[in-house]
Parts: C-alpha cells; structure tokens; sequence
C-alpha cells in the first residue's frame, strides 16, 4: 500500500472517529482494488444503542436462526421473514392499523400482546408509551426468541411467555408455517391456503395461475409442533396485572377460544382490545356481540389488501374511565441513530463534507468491538467487500445481465449493482409471481424456484441460482 493510500485511510478514519454516532472506527483495504476500502464501526453505545445491541446479539450468537431487518430508516429488528416483517412495519408503523377507532395508548400502558409474532406490535406500544409494561405471548419458540432479541435491542419493558391461549390450560398441537409465520395457529388448515391465495391475487395487477399456486405452496410448507396452553386469567394472575389497558388478540382463527379463557375479574380489568377476526361461521358476529354485551363500543373494519380473505379487525373499548393517550411514536431525533441505514447514510454524508474528493467506502460493517486490524483485512478481502458490489454491469455475467433486464421491466430503469436487493426495490409476494414467470420465459422452467426469490434475493445471488439450475441441468442432458 502507497504512503498516499495509507494517508487517505488516516484520514477516513480519522473523520469516522469523530461522529457522534460512532466509538470506534477502522477502514482498510477490501484487498481487490488499491482503494477498496471497508469501514468498520463500533456504534456509540447511547446515540446509537440499538445497532450496538444488535451487534452484540450477533456477536455473541444469540440470534440463533434471526436475521437483522431495517423495515424502515428508523427501526432495526430481529426477525426471520423479510417480506413479513416489512407487511408488519407498515401495518403497524405506517398505517397505524392498531390505533384507529377511539383506541389508545396512555402512558405507562399495561399492554397484553396474544399472538406477538415477532414483537413488532410490542416493540412500536414500547415506542410509542413511555415505561410501558408489556406481556407477549408467542407459541413458536423461534418467534418468541425473536420477541426477546427485540426487547433487548429496544431496551423495552417486555415479559415474553412462549405457550398459547386457550379456553384452558393444557397442551396442543400447533401448526407452524416457516416461510409465512404470521399464519401459525392451532386451527391451521386448508383454508390457510385460500387465505393466503386471496391475499397474492387483491390489487391491481394481480396474477392467477400456475406460479402462483406455486408460490403459495412454498410459504405454506408446514411443521407441526406441541405447546402449552394457557388461559388470560391465568396469564393475569401469574403476572399479577391489576390492568390491562389493551388487550390484542391476533391468533389465526383462535380468537373466541382466548376470550372464553377469561373469567369475570379478569373482563373487569380490560379497558381496550384489538382482535383480529376470520370471519367462519359466523365468528365475527360472535365477537361483536360478546363484546358489546360487555359494555364495549364496538367498531370493525377490513384493510383493502385483505378484502378477499375474510379478516377482519376488531376494535372495542370502554366509554368511560380510560386514561389520556401517550404522545405516540415518532421517526427519531437527528443526534439518535436507530439504524445501520440511517447511521451509514450520515456517516458518508461526514465524509464528503469534511474531506470532499475523498472516496467513500464501499461498505460500513457495523459491529459490536473491533478485532485486530489483520482480521479486518481478511474478513474484508474474504467477503469481497468493495469491488462486488460496485461492480459495474459491463463485468457481469450473462445470466445476471439478462436478470438485470427482467428486474428494470418490474422496477423501472435504474442502477443495479451486484448487492440490490429485490424486495429493497420494493418486490413483494406479487412480484415475486411476475419475476418467476419472466425467468421462466427467459431461461426456461425450473430454474428459480419461489423461495430463491426469498432466501437469494440479491440480484447476484438470485443470478447464481439461476446459474447453477442452467449447470445442473446442462450436466443432466436436459436443455435451458
């Protein structure tokens, strides 16, 4: 490396150091180019406590199967399925899908989440009311791992219960769908299905046929799994709750079983609820009936992406006697950075300002302490951070140039590089149905399967899938 080479580091380095957002910073060489170059980033552990958390969590391998997810520029999320965890960071954050219809969240809430999934709901009541108390109950052990790594990351007041909720306690049998979590329950069943195929064909531009039943038939592959079963009114008294100022109930098709799991004290203590409905046999109107005979004002509605699927959220609360809502959640102050996005977005902006004409690195690794320097180098050289993912398109394969050209007919004319991601373009389950039809169009069937979309979303990734399909089938006799 040059003297010019290492001044130049120095001084990126040097630049790093001193934002507010960072403790401590090293950059060096990627190793494929002179000046690719990776910087790594120790977050400051109160300006940016929940990266530094996360990094942590990493480190120390208690993700165990999560991955880290940025929904939105100002949250960062264990979780295990992207395209869900997105659906629910806009139903929750964005639509606000909780809070309508008189409901509200006062200060130091008493929050009972039934069906947390992975604690999204949990973690915006956490943001959104100050010293809130919440109890999240998940029956899926990995979901509920998931629960607690978000907990900790948001430094967030959560109890997390890994059963289910019942009319009353014992054990089930509980059916997990890995690939589409958020339909887990214990009444899973062919209909989840036709749920789920609902869901895909509402909306302009909807897709039928043979791919998408293919798509669906990989989210629904299932595992059957057993769990405790408890009931609310043991929950209550096992965890002493004296209030509940919301009570949310979202457990795929179980919803009249949890509020028969209530007795009389425990209706007394309920101030609010938010359930979410599948309207079978009936079961909505029961709903609302049960709870307008407890003295609730009632309101439902159905969101326009779900009205072929007949789910429905309900909404109750008490007329009187609710306490004043908290301020609710707001996007973080400037001096905060709660997200790897957010805080390599500002970083690169410190660089030009302070040191215009310098190159940028090509990449900002974010962990939890730094090694020795000489790992650093390997660990960049190894990964082939800096050049791939600037590599320009002119050096790409076929195979991801033709894949390029079928992502610009979905998204639009624009720079691809190596590491754009599918679903940061904005893909979703629908044109995940469009992209498998033109590659079958391009490169023949069978080459991309649904959850390759998912699991190898990059566009380099998914260009090796595709790759080693045409490979395999070269090699077997068969023709692209």
């Amino acid at each position: 490396m040059s003297h010019h080479d290492k001044d130049l580091i120095g001084a990126l380095t040097a630049c790093l150091r001193r934002h507010a957002g960072v403790e401590q910073a090293v950059v060096v060489s990627g190793g494929r180019e002179p000046r690719s170059l990776v910087a790594y980033i120790v977050p400051d552990a109160h300006r940016a406590g929940e990266i530094r958390r996360a990094c942590a969590l990493e480190a120390d391998g208690r993700l165990e199967g999560l991955s880290l997810h940025e929904p939105g520029a100002d949250l960062l999320v264990a979780q295990r399925n992207r395209t869900e965890t997105d659906f629910l960071y806009r139903e929750i954050f964005l639509d606000n899908a909780y809070l309508r219809h008189g409901i509200e969240l006062p200060e130091r809430a008493c929050i009972v989440d039934v069906g947390a999934n992975i604690g999204m709901f949990s973690t915006f009541a956490a943001k959104t009311c100050k010293d809130a108390r919440i109890v999240a109950i998940e029956p899926i052990a990995e979901l509920s791992r998931a629960v607690r790594a978000n907990a900790e990351i948001h430094r967030a007041d959560i109890t997390v219960l890994n059963c289910a909720m019942g009319s009353e306690a014992g054990r089930t049998d509980f059916t997990f769908y890995p690939n589409n979590t958020v339909m887990s329950g214990r009444f899973a069943d062919a209909e989840d299905r036709d749920v789920l195929r609902a869901y895909l064909v509402t909306g302009e531009g909807a897709q039928d046929g043979r791919l998408l039943d293919d798509l669906v038939a990989d989210r629904m592959v299932m595992e059957r799994r057993s769990c405790e079963v408890m009931t609310l009114r043991q929950v209550v008294e096992l965890q002493r709750i004296e209030e509940i100022d919301l009570l949310k109930i979202d457990v795929e098709k179980a919803e009249m079983d949890v509020l028969r799991g209530m007795d009389e004290s425990t209706w007394a203590k309920v101030a609010q609820l938010v359930i979410e409905v599948h309207d079978i046999g009936g079961r909505l109107g029961d709903v609302l009936k049960t709870l307008a005979g407890r003295g609730f004002v009632v309101a439902h509605d159905c969101d326009a992406r779900m009205v072929k699927t007949g789910c429905y959220t309900v909404y109750a609360h008490r007329a009187q006697g609710r306490r004043p809502a908290a301020k609710g959640w707001a996007p973080a102050p400037a001096e905060h950075w709660p997200s790897r996005r957010r805080l390599a977005d500002d970083l690169r902006a410190s660089i030009a300002s302070q040191l215009p004409g310098h190159p940028l690195p090509e990449r900002f690794v974010f962990v939890s302490a730094l090694p020795a320097e000489a790992s650093l180098r390997e660990h960049a050289a190894a990964s082939g951070a800096g050049s791939a993912p600037r590599a320009p398109e002119g050096s790409q394969g076929e195979v991801e140039s033709r894949l390029a050209g079928i992502w610009r007919e979905l998204f639009g004319e624009g720079e691809l590089r190596h590491d754009t991601d599918f679903f940061e373009l904005g893909g979703n389950s629908l044109t995940a149905v469009r992209l498998l039809a033109r590659v079958e169009d391009s490169f023949g069937v069978d080459v991309l399967a649904p959850d390759d979309v998912f699991t190898a979303s990059r566009l380099g990734d998914m260009a090796a899938a595709i790759d080693a399909a045409l490979a395999a089938r070269q090699a077997g006799g068969g023709a692209a």
